[in-house]
């Protein structure tokens, strides 16, 4: 019964397209079409938004971290810590800022 439906769902479009035009995979084109300009829109727009979280989270996290580092190679408590961290924070936001230029 289920394949029934099933069958009937998916060939009643394919039906109305060939009843309906004189190419009957001319519509069945344009429906493929939509969809594919559709999944491509929303891939492009998911991109963009995980580009700028990325972005705003490695600058936050390198200025944290720069801050830290600091903080532990001035006052002595660990310089070379300190040191591996204040680097670790120029790098993160040099990366940041190149992947902002993508």
């Amino acid at each position: 019964m289920i394949r029934i439906i099933v069958a009937v769902f998916i060939l009643a479009p394919l039906v109305a397209a060939a009843t309906n035009s004189t190419d009957p995979f001319a519509k069945i084109n344009t429906i493929i079409e939509n969809i594919l300009k559709s999944v491509e829109s929303f891939l492009e727009n998911l991109k963009n938004i995980l580009k700028t979280h990325i972005i705003s989270i490695s600058k936050t996290l390198s200025a944290i971290l720069g801050l830290v580092g600091a903080f532990l190679y001035f006052s002595g408590l660990n310089k070379y810590s300190g040191r591996g961290m204040l680097i670790g924070a120029v790098l993160l936001y040099l990366m940041a800022e190149f992947v902002n230029t993508l």
